[in-house]
């Protein structure tokens, strides 16, 4: 077994890894401002389009943790390389298609490069970061899919309108094509320096799934992707079909809600570094989330007012990822866990990514209108208070036995 200790964090490594972060999480980004020319061009449903953007978290939901044993035992970079290169395959793939079906099978072979990246690339800045700055460097990991959304979002509609929607899914396969050069040049010697997790595949299962900790903040994380990526994706086309307005500034709107959750994330990290409770962070987080829910959809306050509302529930629900992405090293079994127990976190995020938009098109669908779709946003805040207060009484048992055994 190959061990290295970084005495310092690695931080020009570490941002390579959050770029890459960005450019992946791009894919995610790309879909809303694009699902209008989509719904025309290839004649879909709300609900089907809602499964255009969702299916891409499918394979996710089901291979974080074996993404994450997988990357522990042959290497952290390797795994994230592969999945670049089979991200790009389709993006080009989908660039092509011409029925629904093609396109639902390119964005699930997007989803599966996606998790082995987003999986993988915490538990690499985990390891290239010291004892100081890890907690720091891993929640500076949250910002990255709302910038990376963000960015699309903003260019999206650029793209489209002088080229149309495929050439939106070129470019972002040429991005990452390009990340992955990067990667294989810079990060080529840091698998060799790195512990690999030689343990039985069954054994390191066992060890992740029968503590409650990575359950836990898994099902947060659900949850919390439930409902911001219901508010996010949709909210171009609420924009649009229900407000009348056009793509650019409805693209601008959900960017700039997208945007403002960045600095929720680094406000989050930054509170962490602080010292401040990881689970009154998701307590305050998913408060602010589900209560500004209910009053975004029904036209009851000015759209100016609603719009506060979306940033309101954008900025402060980022205090959940930040606190969750904290979370991993704190309930990982142990450091030979760290890929497993952040797979199955992310499992839980693209869960909660899988099932968000299609779940409010088929509620808006089957009641015929907006109004109430914020109640179903709500049922995860409940569920979040809930598991707040279990993460709590863990760590504050976790914190006492280490306090006896001293």
């Amino acid at each position: 077994m190959k061990n290295t200790i970084f005495q310092k964090s690695k931080w020009g490594h570490i941002f390579l890894a959050l770029a890459i972060g960005v450019a992946v999480a791009g894919y995610v980004g790309k879909t809303p401002p694009a699902i209008p020319s989509i719904r025309i061009d290839l004649s879909l449903s709300l609900v089907m389009a809602g499964w255009v953007v969702s299916i891409f978290s499918a394979m996710g939901c089901v291979t974080g943790m074996i993404a994450g044993i997988y990357a522990d035992r042959i290497g952290r970079v390797k795994v994230i390389t592969y999945s670049l290169g089979i991200i790009s395959i389709g993006s080009f793939l989908g660039a092509y298609t011409e029925s629904t079906e093609i396109l639902l099978l390119s964005r699930l072979i997007e989803g599966t490069g996606y998790i082995g990246t987003m999986a993988i690339l915490p538990a690499l800045i985990a390891g290239l970061a010291n004892d100081q700055h890890r907690a720091l460097a891993v929640s500076l990991w949250s910002s990255v899919t709302p910038l990376g959304m963000a960015i699309t979002m903003l260019g999206a509609p650029v793209i489209m309108q002088q080229f149309g929607w495929r050439h939106l899914w070129w470019t972002t396969g040429i991005f990452t094509i390009a990340f992955m050069v990067l990667a294989l040049i810079i990060f080529k010697s840091i698998d060799s320096q790195t512990s690999t997790n030689k343990q039985p595949y069954w054994l390191t299962i066992k060890k992740t799934t029968s503590t409650p900790g990575p359950w836990l903040i898994s099902i947060c994380f659900m949850t919390y992707t439930f409902q911001w990526f219901a508010i996010m994706v949709w909210l171009p086309t609420f924009a649009i079909e229900e407000r009348g307005f056009d793509l650019k500034l409805a693209a601008g709107l959900a960017a700039a809600a997208v945007i403002i959750n960045i600095f929720g994330n680094l406000f989050g990290a930054w509170l962490i570094h602080r010292g401040i409770a990881r689970w009154i962070l998701i307590s305050f987080g998913t408060s602010a989330m589900g209560l500004s829910a209910l009053f975004i959809f029904p036209p009851i306050l000015p759209d100016l007012l609603r719009f506060g509302l979306v940033l309101i529930f954008s900025f402060l629900g980022a205090l959940q990822p930040s606190a969750i992405m904290a979370s991993v090293p704190i309930h990982s079994p142990s450091k030979a866990q760290l890929g497993s127990t952040n797979g199955i976190v992310y499992q839980g995020s693209q869960i909660g990514h899988l099932f968000g938009p299609p779940v409010v098109a088929w509620f808006v669908t089957y009641t015929g209108t907006w109004d109430n779709a914020g109640w179903i946003l709500f049922v995860g805040t409940a569920l979040n208070l809930l598991l707040a207060q279990w993460i709590r009484i863990l760590e504050h048992k976790s914190a006492s036995l280490k306090g006896n055994l001293k």
